[in-house]
């Protein structure tokens, strides 16, 4: 009896801790920029998402960075094709 009791409880308290949101890794950054983008407050996105401002802002913050470190050329994720890489010419034989 007391080994059950235990066990419900352990259960419980492991489905309540997996069930509260607790870091930034849960939350979709790209989502979120594109609302920064749209001109939404962190507050605003906060609230619509169920995160934390601070997320929000963290999400703002990575965006930023990886914007600094991107080459002048390239958007969001844009490549350019490598040489080669293009359509193959076919010569008639």
């Amino acid at each position: 009896m007391r080994k059950t009791l235990l066990g419900v409880a352990g259960i419980g308290a492991l489905l309540l801790a997996g069930a509260t949101p607790s870091h930034a890794g849960s939350v979709n950054c790209g989502i979120i920029n594109k609302d920064l983008k749209m001109g939404r407050t962190p507050q605003d996105i906060s609230e619509r998402m169920m995160v934390s401002v601070e997320d929000v802002k963290k999400c703002q913050e990575e965006a930023a960075k990886a914007e600094a470190g991107a080459p002048a050329g390239a958007k969001g994720g844009e490549q350019k094709p490598a040489a080669g890489a293009g359509a193959e010419t076919h010569t008639g034989h």
